[in-house]
């Protein structure tokens, strides 16, 4: 990580280059080409092709909305009852430490938080914040587990892209576009709402301002598709691991 592997030389054509390709004792190997497809990278050296293959970007996973730089990440999450907070399953995986910001709107301060129940199936975490005391009394909305319909107006809140778009809270307005998610997943709203990376985990509301799901993904390769994991589901979670209603 961090090495030069290659040094591109433009030919004619816009996917075909010539390189000096770096070999592992760093000896330098000026009779390489390489070619893009896509994603796909090939490498002709020494008479042998290797392929390469792009799965991510740097920042952002192709399908979930989470936000990923280096060794941190981030995503959003929600307020339940006790201090608990229902959040994605994927904004959590493989999570050394987790840490909560933005408490009664307060980013400076931020609060370890322990994982209570997970279900990768369905990308759903429950959290427990950890050295703060949320305010029941502050939680201003209610969970609705019965299915909203086709056409709801709903808004999405959260914290996308937040090292370019700034900690402020962002909203973002659209409709259900259906009661199933991609490939027709029962257990998904898909939503009109545009999302970002960072979306993940944060509240979808309908417009009575009751949360109706959780954002989990978008789709890279349709404009303002985005989908939402049904409130029922985080419901079935808590009742399955936390005795508290």
């Amino acid at each position: 990580i961090g090495d030069v592997k290659a040094e591109l030389r433009q030919s004619s054509s816009q996917t075909l280059y010539k390189a000096d390709w770096y070999m592992e004792n760093k000896s330098k190997n000026s009779n390489c080409i390489i070619t893009f497809d896509g994603g796909l990278m090939e490498v002709l050296l020494e008479g042998e092709t290797h392929r390469f293959i792009k799965m991510v970007t740097e920042n952002e996973d192709e399908n979930t909305g989470s936000f990923r730089n280096g060794s941190q990440w981030s995503g959003t999450g929600f307020a339940l009852l006790d201090n608990y907070i229902a959040t994605n399953y994927h904004v959590i995986e493989d999570a050394k430490t987790i840490w909560i910001q933005g408490v009664g709107g307060d980013f400076e301060q931020k609060y370890k938080a322990k994982v209570l129940a997970t279900d990768k199936f369905n990308d759903l975490a429950i959290l427990q914040v950890q050295g703060v005391n949320v305010s029941n009394a502050n939680i201003p909305y209610m969970v609705k587990t019965t299915t909203s319909d086709v056409g709801e107006d709903v808004f999405v809140l959260g914290y996308p892209l937040t090292s370019t778009m700034g900690e402020e809270i962002k909203l973002t307005t659209g409709v259900v576009s259906s009661k199933t998610g991609y490939q027709g997943d029962v257990s998904i709203y898909q939503i009109s709402a545009p999302i970002q990376p960072g979306n993940s985990g944060g509240p979808l509301f309908d417009e009575n301002g009751n949360v109706i799901g959780i954002v989990s993904a978008k789709h890279n390769d349709a404009e303002n598709v985005g989908y939402a994991v049904k409130a029922s589901y985080m419901r079935n979670l808590m009742e399955s691991a936390i005795s508290t209603n």
